[in-house]
């Protein structure tokens, strides 16, 4: 090795100082690129990956921001918002339908008053003959609520049932003696069927409403 150095050194020796120089340069440029070879290019890849890597991080990092932003402003709402406003507006609707059904029972005949109304206007009457009167037990108000809600209703149904006899005339005019009366009530069902002309049975139920729901007798 060391003969084969000074045989290379003797050859450059005797070069021209052009040659010499051109020498020197490709092997400065043979050093260079060795260099570049084995130390600059993986240090560069190692850098490339590196920041590639970076990038990648940034980006999942800005992903689980936007993540945790959107977690944010979804816990910062109410979760029961909606159902706190459907149950405001039935509030709403219930106190509002109970309004209405306290005007309508100011103006409608007292549960305790139905069974002695339709009586006193039967005794004007000569020729009816009363069969029966009977108040019926309360009913809570069907309102198209589960049957638990209806059994807590603040209004009830007092239905009254009468049945009579007499001629066509007489029954007449006690069903318009009944509808001239300036107290309000509400007629359930009717049936009138002559049975011995003149004769005729009349069956019919009214009711009033009322808050208690207490079993008016009669």
């Amino acid at each position: 090795m060391k003969q084969r150095w000074i045989a290379w050194n003797e050859a450059f020796a005797v070069r021209s100082a052009r040659e010499k120089w051109l020498i020197a340069v490709c092997g400065l440029v043979a050093v260079a690129l060795l260099l570049q070879t084995w130390l600059l290019d993986p240090v560069l890849a190692r850098y490339q990956q590196q920041r590639s890597q970076l990038a990648s991080l940034n980006a999942a990092n800005g992903s689980k921001v936007m993540t945790i932003q959107q977690f944010e402003v979804a816990l910062s709402k109410n979760p029961d918002a909606d159902v706190d406003k459907q149950l405001a507006s039935l509030q709403a609707q219930s106190q509002e339908l109970s309004m209405t059904l306290a005007e309508l029972t100011s103006t409608l005949v007292s549960p305790t008053q139905m069974a002695q109304l339709l009586q006193s206007v039967l005794e004007r009457s000569s020729k009816l003959k009363l069969i029966s009167l009977t108040s019926l037990p309360a009913e809570p108000m069907k309102t198209g609520q589960p049957q638990q809600e209806q059994e807590s209703s603040t209004y009830y149904v007092h239905p009254v049932r009468l049945e009579l006899t007499g001629s066509y005339f007489a029954i007449r005019d006690y069903l318009l003696a009944l509808e001239s009366l300036p107290v309000k009530y509400y007629w359930r069902s009717f049936h009138y069927a002559v049975e011995e002309y003149p004769q005729a049975r009349l069956i019919v139920q009214v009711y009033t409403l009322g808050s208690r729901q207490e079993f008016i007798g009669g």
